[in-house]
């Protein structure tokens, strides 16, 4: 198989479609995952939620810079 640019385009067109699908899809979930953490969190006054919301914050920060 030959590499050509028409090749080369597709590549990169179907690397970042799938990157703009991913990372708001991701972003959306880990969204709605710390809210529903924090609920539970505000709910129960438990502090055991306070360490994976503190590591699932870190991640989203990651996702959005």
């Amino acid at each position: 198989m030959e590499i050509t640019p028409l090749l080369l385009a597709r590549l990169q067109f179907a690397f970042t479609v799938s990157f703009h699908i991913i990372f708001p899809a991701f972003t959306i979930g880990l969204a709605a995952w710390l809210t529903c953490l924090e609920v539970l969190r505000g709910v129960d006054g438990k502090t055991a939620l306070s360490d994976p919301l503190r590591f699932s914050a870190q991640d989203i920060r990651v996702c959005l810079c």
